[in-house]
């Protein structure tokens, strides 16, 4: 794991200069002219003022620099806790154990281990699957039919308490009267017909949540087994000359927050390389 001390405090930012010089007096000038406001307004005011302005995006920067493996200053720590100068991209190679694998972008060059090139003679950058059409292509298909029942299963429970406990409780609101109770709108929903088949009716058996969340669970499960060899995933550089390079490198085996960080870290990183082209 990469070490981010964090031993500088908060730097300089315009934004946040802007929402103290505009947004706070504001809020304070708002507060100091309102007739009917007290002393204690006044202060509960400012005091919250300030951490909307001052430690709350404090609070937010760090902690997302932190998952990014950089320093409030936006500079990288390697292993051993010194700065990294330039756009660096750390990734991991594997799932287990980890092993790390670094791209850099310094002074328009993009070093990745296996060699340097200047960005402007790179012809395009992506993060993809390297394999061919033929080889990845039944791998895809498993995925995204794994993903379909996946998405299935889990949508259902939500679907059961849409119809039969929100539903009910909106119209009692509005004091609707309930055309059908609970059990006649269980029914017609096993009844209901996806693509001219009862899908639900083979699946719900009963009125509780249980049995399709644990379904989705077992599916979300075998995914993330299978995840290693289903998906791989490398930086590939093409050059203007026609030639290629490649970085493979491995997202994280967990589906949600992880993944979606290293997922944008990979995209800021291409997004420096094109700029940095241009």
């Amino acid at each position: 794991m990469i070490r981010n001390p964090f031993r500088k405090p908060y730097v300089f930012s315009k934004r946040w200069a802007v929402w103290l010089v505009v947004g706070v007096p504001f809020i304070l000038y708002a507060d100091l002219t309102d007739p009917s406001a007290k002393k204690s307004d006044v202060v509960s005011t400012t005091l919250l003022a300030l951490f909307l302005s001052v430690l709350l995006p404090w609070v937010i920067m760090r902690i997302s620099r932190a998952s990014m493996g950089k320093s409030p200053q936006g500079k990288t720590y390697d292993d051993d806790g010194d700065v990294i100068d330039g756009e660096v991209l750390n990734l991991n190679l594997g799932y287990r154990p980890r092993v790390r694998v670094r791209a850099r972008l310094i002074n328009g060059v993009v070093e990745i281990p296996t060699g340097k090139i200047t960005a402007s003679d790179i012809k395009s950058i992506k993060a993809k699957d390297p394999r061919a059409l033929v080889v990845k292509l039944p791998f895809q298909i498993i995925r995204l039919a794994l993903w379909f029942l996946y998405s299935y299963f889990f949508l259902q429970p939500f679907l059961l308490v849409e119809i039969l406990v929100i539903t009910p409780w909106v119209r009692k609101l509005l004091n609707v009267p309930l055309r059908q109770t609970h059990d006649q709108m269980y029914e017609q929903l096993l009844k209901q017909k996806i693509f001219g088949y009862k899908l639900f009716s083979h699946i719900v058996h009963s009125q509780a949540l249980l049995q399709p969340a644990l379904i989705a669970l077992s599916i979300q499960i075998l995914i993330i087994i299978l995840k290693p060899f289903i998906v791989k995933t490398a930086l590939v550089i093409e050059t203007i000359d026609g030639k290629s390079m490649l970085m493979p490198f491995s997202y994280s085996l967990s589906p949600h927050i992880q993944n979606f960080i290293e997922v944008k870290r990979v995209k800021r990183f291409i997004k420096k390389v094109k700029n940095a082209r241009n």
